[in-house]
């Protein structure tokens, strides 16, 4: 028995879903209602001591942590395998999926709530709630002050930073030698979970108006073409999302009405000398 304990909008359950999917699998779900604190109850604590979603239980094991969940399910399951075979190409898709944990998960955060979620009281909820200290603090801060809160513009330069490092990867140049050799079609050259783990983030990112991000990037943008083909895709993620289709209109409408504001901001941040910073003391 595969269950995935997730919830229709969350890009880290998405993330899961499409993993599982791509497998071809059969999975029962269940949704946790993350603003009515299901995820915090002293059950789902007692599995996830994160108190997030998705988390997988596969015949009593659990599993948590949507790119952790994914590896396990293409390495314990038959079906298409979405990790290279070549050890190296594995750590390069690695270096993918961890970007997504390290700072473009907690960047999705904060511009989904300075823009959108915001609007909807209930998310406050969902907020007090929150277990990770930091990510509680920019969530607050995103849900009180919107756009103009500290951490949005750190926000948008990491997603214009991640657009471009796709981009990078795509020519098949990098970003770096450490990523090179990547492309065309595909993050690492061949669909894996490095593509994955991205695709729900360009869905979110597509669904708060941004699009701009990448509109004079075409590798870019025929990249997120063939990932929305993928009948997966279509499965896991559009059918998901807009099976309360609120959330996802809330987000259109939202994103629509700052959409020049932010646009503004990360032209002016491209700046090349943007954003510099001299240490206190360092010029005596």
């Amino acid at each position: 028995m595969l269950k995935l304990y997730h919830h229709h909008t969350s890009v880290c359950a998405a993330k899961s879903r499409l993993a599982i999917e791509e497998k071809g699998l059969e999975w029962e779900g269940e949704i946790i209602r993350l603003r009515e604190r299901d995820q915090h109850t002293p059950e789902y604590i007692a599995l996830n001591p994160f108190g997030l979603v998705p988390m997988l239980d596969h015949d009593g094991r659990i599993v948590v942590e949507s790119n952790v969940i994914n590896e396990y399910v293409n390495d314990v399951f038959d079906g298409p395998k979405l990790k290279p075979d070549d050890p190296y190409k594995q750590a390069q898709m690695r270096t993918w999926t961890r970007m997504t944990d390290e700072n473009v998960h907690a960047a999705a955060g904060v511009i989904t709530t300075a823009i959108a979620y915001r609007h909807v009281p209930s998310h406050g909820n969902q907020i007090s709630g929150q277990l990770d200290p930091y990510k509680q603090a920019r969530k607050i801060a995103s849900f009180e002050d919107g756009i103009d809160n500290v951490h949005f513009r750190t926000a948008m330069r990491r997603y214009d930073m991640l657009i471009h490092q796709i981009d990078t990867a795509l020519s098949g140049e990098g970003p770096g030698k450490a990523l090179a050799g990547g492309g065309p079609d595909w993050l690492v050259g061949d669909y894996s979970l490095a593509d994955v783990a991205m695709a729900p983030y360009m869905e979110r990112l597509n669904c708060l108006e941004m699009s701009f991000l990448w509109e004079d990037k075409p590798r870019v943008a025929d990249w997120y073409a063939r990932l929305k083909a993928r009948p997966a895709y279509q499965s896991a993620i559009i059918d998901w999302f807009d099976w309360d289709i609120s959330w996802t209109d809330l987000m259109h409408e939202q994103g629509a009405q700052v959409s020049n504001q932010v646009r503004s901001m990360v032209e002016e941040m491209r700046d090349p000398g943007y954003g510099g910073w001299t240490p206190p003391g360092a010029d005596a």
